[in-house]
């Protein structure tokens, strides 16, 4: 009885980060044959009573996955790696093309047109939450 009471003890002092984490309108741009990145985009809205930090994410299917954002930089738009995403308690965050998005670099496999791709984003106390977001065709 003395190890259920500690083991369930140790359950309940969990970090409580990815349940408390909405994601909503998410997706990723299909790619052409050959190309090795893309970017997800969607709407992270906290929940939770404190602040949730986003650092990045996994997938077997991609080399890496990162948080990025753009920026102006002497009057030219450059995209640079950001190492966390703060989403304070009751913020909504966008993902959205021209801003914050969250790119996989290195696939391993194109992404398709009206297929789903599951990665798992990475919170900042190593806890993950599963993502299958569906792949649309972006037409500029």
């Amino acid at each position: 009885m003395k190890t259920l009471s500690l083991l369930l003890a140790g359950l309940l002092s969990l970090p409580l980060t990815a349940a408390e984490l909405s994601v909503d309108e998410g997706y990723l741009r299909a790619t052409p044959p050959g190309q090795m990145m893309s970017a997800a985009f969607m709407t992270l809205s906290n929940d939770s009573d404190k602040t949730i930090t986003l650092t990045g994410g996994t997938s077997n299917d991609v080399a890496s996955i990162e948080i990025h954002n753009h920026a102006m930089v002497d009057g030219v738009m450059s995209m640079h790696r950001i190492e966390e995403l703060n989403i304070k308690k009751g913020e909504t965050v966008e993902l959205a093309p021209g801003g914050l998005h969250v790119m996989l670099i290195g696939l391993k496999k194109s992404l398709v047109d009206g297929e789903n791709f599951t990665f798992d984003i990475v919170f900042k106390d190593g806890s993950k939450q599963t993502l299958m977001l569906p792949i649309k065709s972006i037409v500029n």
